[in-house]
């Protein structure tokens, strides 16, 4: 179902992601890589809690790249379902649909109950064609703290125990 092209960009799409893993919380870290004729037009990442999200920074960096007419009919490649509601920022679906993006590859659902499958609904009510599930298990191991709290309600805990060859 896969090409190498759609793994090729959804690696780089987490590799943005990454790029959050000090400054998000308590929100997912999410990559975005926009992509026409298996030509990047933009990159994006969500870099802090209460700024633009991934999607947005993409967006908005394909229009100071000059490249905003090329984003119709784009491929969307992002780590995490796309937003529906509107919390500190508006919803990235709308943007999206605006943009005119034909297609958006998710790798995983948002866990958050708020989102949790609406936003590729929404998309896919606007015509934007839908597939999620590409790289998920590689992009679920970036946000463990954040699926644990939209899933179970509870922190994320790690435990380390050490311990000296005499037992002291």
């Amino acid at each position: 179902m896969w090409t190498a092209s759609d793994y090729h960009h959804m690696s780089r799409a987490l590799q943005l992601a990454r790029r959050g893993l000090y400054s998000t919380d308590p929100n997912p870290r999410v990559g975005c890589v926009i992509v026409k004729d298996d030509v990047v037009l933009s990159e994006g990442w969500h870099q802090k809690a209460g700024q633009s999200h991934a999607e947005i920074e993409a967006l908005n960096n394909t229009k100071q790249n000059q490249t905003s007419d090329n984003v119709s009919g784009a491929t969307c490649y992002v780590t995490l379902e796309p937003c529906v509601h509107h919390g500190r920022t508006p919803p990235c679906t709308d943007s999206l649909i605006n943009a005119g993006i034909k297609k958006v590859i998710a790798a995983v659902i948002d866990p958050n109950p708020l989102v949790a499958g609406k936003g590729l609904q929404q998309l896919n009510e606007a015509g934007i064609e839908t597939a999620s599930g590409l790289m998920e298990a590689e992009v679920a191991e970036l946000n463990p703290g954040f699926t644990m709290r939209m899933q179970h309600g509870r922190p994320f805990v790690r435990c380390k125990l050490a311990m000296s060859l005499d037992g002291k």
